[in-house]
């Protein structure tokens, strides 16, 4: 192999100056035993040879990688991309990179992404899991302490912070119903998976509380997604003109393919369909018409995921925690 293939090691650092290995490798790490001549005059060499630090043997050697797997189902929804955002610049000051998983709301994609996630050694994970209760979650079974979930894990010993979706389903179905909208089309999550579950509980609380059922018919249960929400609208309307008068989504993405729908139908709304979201994106205000939506506290949601690894990796809490936050009514004008 020619000399200028091979990688460059603390090794080769310390043979090109005529110094130790260990001198090399603490003035690298910043060892205030190391003096800032060598120390400068070991990182201006390292520099002029192109070294790249193997941060995966570091971990080995410091038992710490300062990775945090953030494993989640759909980082494609808005509100996934905004809480990614602020959790990884929290972390990024305090020396944490995170490592982001998509599981695609799949058992298997999951089992997958722990997998990988824990063979990069991280001192933290944060995952919305697929089944919170299911057997991938054992695979975490040996660092519960250091697990977020964003759900309910039920009896695992583990954190957790739930949105409540139970209220965010029965104020967007309680918001139908007090216009007197009745007749809903139900776009929820997947089959499965628990926020999705818990959302369709509230709507169907809030009908039940007026005397009224949800036609089963009238439940649709997909992957959070504007194309798919746009085709499953139109085929409900051609097939059936005037199937209802409104739309109750699980995401935003949901109700932009109902706007689009819509608009390719000749519809008006809320005149003529009246839309509610979930999510809240940034976004919202500026569809015509501004889309009532419920609001996730994403940016409290990512905060608070933030706080509970800079509290548990600096080793001051070792509690078990659980945290509630509640979603609220962002009333615009697409319900009537």
């Amino acid at each position: 192999m020619p000399q200028q293939d091979k990688p460059v090691t603390i090794k080769s650092i310390a043979a090109a100056l005529g110094i130790s290995f260990s001198t090399v490798s603490k003035a690298l790490n910043d060892d205030p035993a190391i003096s800032e001549a060598t120390r400068q005059m070991v990182q201006a060499k390292a520099k002029e040879m192109n070294y790249t630090r193997n941060y995966f043997a570091s971990s080995l050697r410091q038992k710490g990688s300062k990775t945090v797997a953030i494993i989640l189902n759909d980082i494609d929804i808005p509100a996934y991309g905004e809480m990614i955002s602020i959790i990884s610049g929290k972390l990024a000051a305090y020396g944490y990179t995170t490592m982001i998983s998509n599981s695609r709301y799949s058992p298997e994609y999951e089992r997958s992404s722990i997998r990988t996630a824990l063979s990069r050694m991280p001192e933290a994970v944060i995952i919305d899991p697929a089944d919170p209760t299911g057997d991938n979650m054992q695979l975490l079974n040996l660092m519960f302490e250091r697990t977020l979930v964003l759900g309910d894990p039920k009896e695992l010993p583990t954190n957790s912070l739930v949105v409540d979706h139970i209220h965010a389903g029965y104020i967007s179905a309680k918001r139908m119903l007090e216009s007197k909208v009745q007749r809903n089309l139900i776009f929820g999550g997947p089959e499965g998976y628990q926020s999705s579950n818990m959302f369709l509980e509230g709507i169907e609380k809030a009908y039940a509380e007026c005397g009224l059922t949800i036609p089963q018919e009238n439940i649709f249960r997909f992957a959070p997604n504007q194309q798919t929400a746009y085709q499953c609208f139109m085929d409900a309307w051609q097939a059936n003109p005037g199937c209802c008068e409104g739309v109750i989504c699980f995401c935003d993405s949901m109700a932009y393919g109902i706007y689009k729908a819509c608009r390719e139908l000749g519809l008006s709304i809320p005149q003529d369909i009246s839309v509610i979201g979930y999510d809240d994106g940034p976004a919202n205000e500026f569809t015509a018409p501004p889309l009532t939506t419920i609001h996730m506290p994403k940016d409290l949601v990512a905060e608070q995921c933030a706080q509970f690894v800079i509290d548990r990796l600096s080793g001051g809490d070792n509690k078990l925690h659980k945290y509630t936050l509640q979603p609220y009514l962002a009333d615009r004008g697409s319900v009537r």
